[in-house]
């Protein structure tokens, strides 16, 4: 992945001599050739800078440059007197390349200008023969989750639900076949990568806790051929992963919608799977979604005399509604029909979401304990409740607001219940 540290600074000084050549090539064309003259005619070369800054080469060759950004006030209250946790916080800022270089290859580049030991978020290369079956390699979203896979600044709420956010692996460096088939009505992706995703690792540590992972994911739209526009839009998918989690505490973190920890982390060796469904439905203004996730960790000779112990399992899901209240088509690039301060206010959506995420593992009938070689595991349980009012003022800026409760659950000789309220606003902005 060294040669990524080239790629931001070449690409960026192409575009920077975009406008010098582009003028140039203009001048050229205005001046008229002598007669008879058969040197051939330049590539067009084309500046723009309509949404965002970018350079055309001919009808193959194109690059964009892209900004985003996103601004979080978080503010947390619960039974504590006091909470450090109420903050100001920037999101992220990322800077971005994509385009192509034919008719078959296309590539993105994306990189987080603040401070963090992975900075680099997609970097890749897509080769497309076809439309049946296409190549993605380099580091990318691994294919599973529906809204982990969605971009951060297409959500319908400032943050992903519990359950995308730690059961599903994001991002890896791996390789994937998908494409779409019978006529558009079925696309798959699978895929294999170097380790098991950043969501599996601790924080933002850099060795692995995970090896070579297996994943794969089909969506279809179980209604495409009847006649109710409505109904077609209604899209469902399946999706798995496998890989192997070496021995140690490297069972997945699970946290709070605060950030907190909610599970300590136990011993692991053997497989890690995912199973996973999601739900999609867009009726106009309108959309529902919703996913289930399960996750099992093997524990084989992790007991206290080296026994194998009874598999870690993790579940999350979520459901979720929203409805653009001014009319626009719901998309996952929400354009307002009057942009704010161009004729109109911009687009106005409202939406809740209920999630939950459940941590535990062994026989009912055995005791649960606390303690990272425990047979049975304390059940730990975590729902929150969010609604959400979302204003596009054009198809640059966002305003999310959110307001979450969240209730913390943990059984054994002495339960646990909390209860914490979040409120969160977020500006995003991006070209």
């Amino acid at each position: 992945m060294k040669v990524h540290h080239l790629t931001l600074p070449l690409a960026t000084a192409l575009f920077l001599t975009a406008a010098p050549a582009s003028a140039q090539v203009q001048q050229d064309a205005q001046t008229p050739r002598p007669e008879g003259s058969t040197a051939k005619e330049a590539p067009a070369v084309r500046f723009s800078f309509n949404d965002n800054p970018s350079l055309r080469i001919g009808s193959n060759v194109r690059l964009e440059a892209h900004f985003k950004s996103q601004v979080d006030w978080r503010d947390f209250s619960d039974d504590e007197a006091d909470d450090d946790r109420d903050a100001f916080d920037l999101n992220s800022a990322r800077v971005g390349l994509d385009g192509r270089v034919s008719r078959y290859v296309e590539y993105q580049v994306e990189r987080e200008v603040r401070g963090t030991k992975r900075p680099w978020r997609d970097v890749f290369v897509k080769i497309r023969p076809m439309r049946a079956f296409q190549v993605q390699l380099g580091r990318f979203k691994m294919p599973f989750s529906l809204e982990q896979t969605t971009g951060s600044m297409d959500l319908n709420f400032a943050y992903r639900a519990l359950a995308s956010t730690y059961l599903a692996p994001s991002r890896d460096v791996g390789v994937m076949a998908y494409g779409n088939v019978l006529r558009n009505g079925l696309k798959y992706e699978l895929g294999v990568f170097r380790e098991g995703g950043d969501n599996a690792r601790i924080t933002e540590e850099a060795f692995p806790v995970s090896q070579r992972t297996v994943a794969g994911r089909i969506v279809t739209r179980p209604l495409s051929a009847v006649s109710n526009a409505s109904l077609r839009e209604l899209q469902v998918g399946l999706a798995f992963t496998t890989g192997r989690v070496p021995e140690g505490l490297n069972s997945l973190r699970l946290e709070t919608v605060s950030g907190e920890r909610l599970v300590d982390r136990v011993y692991v060796n053997g497989l890690r799977r995912r199973v996973g469904a999601e739900l999609l439905w867009r009726p106009g203004p309108l959309s529902v979604q919703g996913e289930v996730i399960r996750v099992s960790e093997e524990r084989r000779g992790q007991g206290i005399d080296n026994e194998d112990l009874p598999d870690v399992v993790q579940r999350g899901w979520y459901l979720s509604g929203t409805w653009l209240i001014t009319g626009e088509e719901k998309k996952d690039n929400v354009e307002p029909a009057a942009p704010f301060l161009q004729g109109g206010f911009g687009a106005v959506e409202i939406g809740g979401r209920v999630e939950g995420l459940t941590f535990g593992g062994g026989a009912r009938n055995d005791l649960a304990l606390p303690g990272p070689r425990a047979r049975r595991i304390l059940d730990t349980k975590d729902t929150a409740w969010t609604v959400g009012l979302n204003w596009y003022l054009n198809r640059f800026v966002g305003i999310r607001t959110n307001i979450v409760r969240e209730v913390q659950e943990q059984d054994g000789p002495f339960p646990m219940r909390d209860r914490v309220w979040s409120r969160t606003l977020r500006v995003q902005f991006q070209f």
